[in-house]
């Protein structure tokens, strides 16, 4: 039962229901690396203040947010970035804006309307109907009171209402509708020259040892040995401690005797078919041939000939009429329904009624029944095995995350106080740079972005737990700090002599292209400039705004072309983010017409812009409402 509920308290579906509004807090005993701080307030928004605890539990909201989103995806780091930590801190402040003034406006939800939301969450379900007292034990696994809860979830559910307000008020007219697909809908023809920047259209292709050493100089870290760290750890996991686990056999023939439900093994039938195929739709000629056929087989069946022989010639099943329309044994739920039906309908030595299903007609003869029975002890043993020491493991996983973590806290120097305790062998990585890569657990972004944080590399103190996955926990600290250092000329001069060569072949491009353009817009005809340059024009072909054929930088510089005039074409070029530079000859504008889209492809657009107006009027509201507030940040919390 414990473990159920772990697993719906969990439930990334049950959190999306209720708005992902409250996500655990408390993991693993380790509250005192998000609590620090107390009580402390970080912003006041009209009198209402924001504390630091608040904001810790919705930094950890938005964790698990990530996590059930981007899944495998996912890596913790993603809230290390300030942009990101700040965005949820503005979250919170425009929650506490909107609940302000939803409740002024008027909204209200019943207790009506919140008891069915509840009830309809997943995580709150057995056998697919609420408990009351799972919804307590999961709300009590989740640290939250069931009045903090509900009022929480009401307000998001008074929210929702405010803002369906501004979906149900946002339109979009017909002239804003032509006028958004006439642009998002347009077509260019146009062709293209692509001017490469290879080493070999350049003449001279000498590079003087001042040119060697002055692009050495100015290089930047190109030619560096990248700043590296290694580290020691301690790696915990519910993996590595199960194998340690020893497990009594009186404890698995406990589980034996508890599970004998869930291990019984399912009843099977071996049966024997004649299929006579019919393909569904089939015409009333097909039919009313399959039909005399049919009949033909349960007339010799009828006259005493045997099942086997009669399969063998006119079933029209090639994986089982040479086997005389043997199926084997099978449990219920494995065939199409109609068919299972009559099988587990039937009595052993019974030959059933024709049986129609998408494949045809089925004769059918049940052979044997294999009566569900208990699985033996020794045929399961391996399996209670990997579970009794899985619980145990995952026990033992958090008491010694909760253990190491405090540890490692209180002794901030060391990690052999943790280690010790739980009896943890410290581990040492080889070199790594903030790029990663690194083998094992340093090839891990979220252990990279630990290893060279200001807590680990400036002030040489242990890391917080670093969550690898939800059973799989690392704590580290620096062993080894090399800064950044230049590689010898003499050992990268070949790739300074080639990037040397690659700018002035890139310079040439650019030079050519900016010459040819001009020759062009001039009167130059397109087949004089492909002669001159020894390279060719593309096929003239039309462009929509999200092609994925040509560079995108091609794309973007294309629709900010003005319209040629009529028999003429207009002439542009764009560096190319890979090397080389791009012409392109606009010779035709083509406007997108609302009337050209089918009745979906309008529906949806109109849909997405009014989608778009209602975002926007919901933000500009929401800007409102800060700009009439009056909201302090204390940034020195953060």
């Amino acid at each position: 039962m414990l473990q159920k509920i772990h697993d719906q308290a969990q439930s990334w579906v049950a959190w999306v229901i209720v708005g992902l509004l409250i996500i655990p807090f408390a993991l693993w005993g380790i509250n005192s690396y998000f609590d620090g701080g107390g009580s402390a307030v970080i912003a006041d928004i009209d009198g209402t203040e924001i504390t630091l605890q608040e904001y810790q539990r919705s930094l950890q909201q938005q964790r698990q947010r990530m996590r059930s989103l981007l899944g495998t995806s996912y890596r913790p780091e993603m809230l290390e970035n300030p942009q990101m930590r700040r965005a949820v801190l503005d979250a919170m402040i425009e929650n506490e804006l909107l609940s302000q003034n939803v409740a002024e406006d008027g909204f209200r939800i019943g207790d009506g309307l919140l008891l069915g939301q509840i009830e309809r969450v997943e995580a709150f379900q057995q056998d697919g109907v609420f408990s009351p007292v799972i919804y307590e034990q999961v709300l009590a696994a989740q640290g939250m009171s069931k009045p903090f809860f509900e009022n929480s979830l009401r307000g998001d559910l008074m929210q929702s209402q405010h803002q369906n307000g501004f979906r149900t008020a946002s339109f979009v007219t017909q002239w804003e509708l032509q006028e958004a697909t006439r642009l998002l809908e347009q077509k260019r023809t146009m062709k293209l020259l692509t001017i490469p920047a290879t080493v070999e259209r350049l003449e001279d292709q000498t590079v003087s040892e001042e040119a060697v050493t002055a692009h050495y100089q100015q290089s930047g870290t190109t030619y560096e040995v990248p700043e590296q760290v290694s580290i020691e750890y301690l790696e915990l996991s519910v993996s590595q401690l199960a194998e340690g686990v020893s497990v009594d056999e009186a404890e698995l023939t406990k589980l034996y005797g508890e599970r004998k439900e869930s291990l019984m093994a399912d009843e099977e039938r071996n049966a024997r078919h004649i299929l006579i195929e019919l393909a569904k739709g089939a015409n009333d000629e097909t039919v009313a041939a399959a039909e005399k056929r049919l009949s033909e087989v349960q007339h010799k069946l009828a006259s005493g000939e045997s099942f086997e022989s009669l399969a063998k010639t006119y079933s029209d099943d090639p994986g089982s009429a040479t086997a005389g329309g043997d199926l084997g044994f099978f449990s219920k739920g494995i065939m199409v329904p109609e068919f299972d039906a009559a099988v587990f309908s039937m009595a052993v030595g019974e030959t059933s009624e024709p049986v129609r299903t998408d494949f045809g007609f089925h004769l059918i003869r049940l052979e044997e029944i294999q009566a569900s029975e208990l699985r033996p002890y020794e045929e399961v043993r391996d399996e209670l095995l990997t579970e009794l020491k899985r619980r145990q493991a995952e026990e033992l996983f958090y008491e010694h995350t909760e253990t190491i973590s405090n540890i490692a806290y209180e002794e901030p120097d060391s990690l052999d106080g943790a280690a010790n305790t739980v009896g943890l062998t410290i581990q040492k990585s080889e070199l790594f740079s903030r790029q990663g890569k690194g083998k094992g657990v340093t090839g891990e972004v979220a252990v990279t972005a630990a290893a060279f944080s200001d807590l680990v590399l400036k002030e040489g103190k242990n890391s917080d737990p670093i969550e690898l996955a939800e059973d799989h926990v690392v704590i580290l600290r620096l062993l080894d700090h090399q800064v950044a250092r230049k590689k010898p000329l003499e050992s990268v001069r070949d790739e300074v002599v080639q990037a040397v060569l690659k700018e002035r072949a890139q310079a040439l491009a650019l030079k050519q292209g900016k010459e040819w353009i001009e020759k062009l817009s001039n009167g130059s005809a397109d087949h004089e400039v492909a002669e001159q340059t020894g390279l060719k024009w593309g096929e003239q072909r039309s462009i929509e705004r999200n092609d994925r054929s040509i560079p995108s930088e091609v794309v973007t510089e294309l629709f900010r072309m003005s319209t040629p005039e009529e028999g003429k074409k207009r002439y542009q070029g764009v560096e190319l983010v890979r090397g080389g530079y791009a012409i392109m000859a606009l010779k035709r504008v083509d406007e997108g017409r609302l009337e050209a889209l089918d009745e979906p492809k309008q529906k949806s657009s109109r849909l997405e812009m009014a989608d778009r107006n209602m975002r926007s009027h919901y933000q500009n509201y929401i800007a409102h409402l800060r700009s009439q507030s009056n909201i302090r940040v204390y940034e020195d919390q953060l």
